[in-house]
């Protein structure tokens, strides 16, 4: 059977739709994983034809599935990761079993900010910045305000906005410094996502979004907006940007997301991550402009065209759900009400009762989106932050 092997995937999101678009597109599917989720809950993943349980993701592990696989009745056409660590991983497998021609040296690169920036050094999308080994020089190394983040992270996960001695001290008690961590310039400026394919050299922008962004010592992303229409100036010299990144990373065949800011003196890179954005990314592009991106990237993998055409230009606004309160969720109210107010295309909850709830220090204390359409990006914004307000959660204070 002509079959995609997956390494790794979230339970909801992106990583979970490029099951189905396998399945769609006519193939079986296999996830090897870590995650026991998907072994006693397998009903809730109908697009996942087989799951492979190992107690660690490691390369040599990965490699005895391959071999089994390949021995058995199974005919891998593609290794795809659609998660961090996996992404350049799964990119040299795929190459080895599967005759793939994925960058995966460049992959590799960008599962590893450190690494990205010392390659990114003299492209002036690059902001000022220091990696550094421990403690060491941390205190003077930079003028307030800066971030502070370790080299492999992911949601926002130990990145913070350092504004004083304060924030330093309890950034770094946090951090657990005895390993190398990156302090770079604050960039002010509106942040967008650029989601990009580049197929057989041929970089693509696919999408642009713009990010709403919490920044109360850690940034969280609490509204996303498909831009429908941007300044062509400001579009030029953001092409021009991503291109000449894209050339220096290397990334010939392969699918990566920016984070990038649009300052005073002019466009500058945050990140770069080698997969889709994950959450509600895949959808939100899907619902804007017709485009399912996961579906292309997968095909890109297999060594076929992806289809980029854009269909539509819909208004789209993502609203991410974020608590204030300490406490055990008691129960969700609201939901249908919402999923019934004007414009509403997806609501997605993600704590179940019992789930200890927190205020936000990283993406995963984001407990649902709601999804809305619009004749504008003003309207779908509205809608979406109204219909987010029916919901409620009633918590046990602890």
């Amino acid at each position: 059977m002509e079959t995609i092997l997956f390494i790794g995937s979230a339970t909801s999101g992106s990583s979970l739709d490029a099951f189905e678009a396998a399945n769609r597109l006519g193939y079986g599917t296999i996830l090897v994983t870590n995650r026991k989720t998907f072994i006693h809950n397998k009903n809730n993943f109908p697009f996942i034809d087989k799951v492979i349980y190992v107690d660690v993701m490691d390369e040599d592990t990965i490699r005895k599935q391959i071999l089994y696989l390949i021995d058995t009745t199974y005919t891998l056409q593609a290794i795809i990761s659609f998660v961090d660590p996996y992404t350049s991983l799964a990119a040299r497998l795929s190459n080895e079993y599967c005759d793939s021609s994925i960058s995966s040296d460049a992959l590799q690169i960008l599962e590893d900010k450190s690494t990205t920036r010392e390659v990114l050094k003299d492209h002036p999308a690059t902001c000022e910045f220091k990696v550094i080994n421990g403690k060491q020089l941390i205190h003077s190394s930079m003028d307030y305000p800066f971030v502070l983040k370790k080299p492999v992270s992911n949601g926002s996960k130990d990145v913070y906005l350092i504004e004083n001695e304060v924030h330093l001290n309890a950034a770094l008690k946090k951090m657990a410094t005895q390993h190398p961590v990156i302090i770079e310039e604050f960039i002010d400026g509106d942040q967008y996502v650029i989601e990009t394919l580049v197929c057989n050299g041929l970089p693509i922008i696919v999408a642009i979004i713009k990010q709403e962004i919490s920044m109360d010592y850690t940034f969280i992303v609490t509204g996303y907006e498909v831009v429908i229409k941007m300044d062509n100036v400001i579009y030029r010299d953001l092409w021009k940007s991503v291109i000449s990144i894209l050339r220096e990373i290397g990334l010939k065949h392969g699918a990566c997301h920016l984070e990038m800011r649009l300052s005073k003196k002019g466009w500058k890179l945050i990140e770069i991550n080698p997969r889709i954005s994950g959450g509600a990314m895949n959808r939100m592009i899907y619902e804007a402009l017709g485009v399912n991106l996961v579906k292309e990237t997968v095909k890109l993998y297999l060594g076929m065209e992806p289809d980029l055409l854009v269909r539509k230009c819909q208004p789209i606004y993502t609203s991410f759900i974020t608590l204030h309160n300490y406490g055990y969720l008691l129960g969700i109210e609201g939901e249908h009400e919402a999923a019934s107010s004007t414009g509403i295309v997806d609501i997605h909850l993600r704590p179940v009762i019992g789930t200890l709830i927190m205020p936000p220090i990283s993406m995963g204390q984001r407990y649902g989106y709601v999804m809305a359409i619009g004749n504008t990006s003003v309207e779908a914004k509205a809608r979406a932050e109204m219909a987010a307000r029916c919901i409620k959660f009633y918590i046990e204070p602890i």
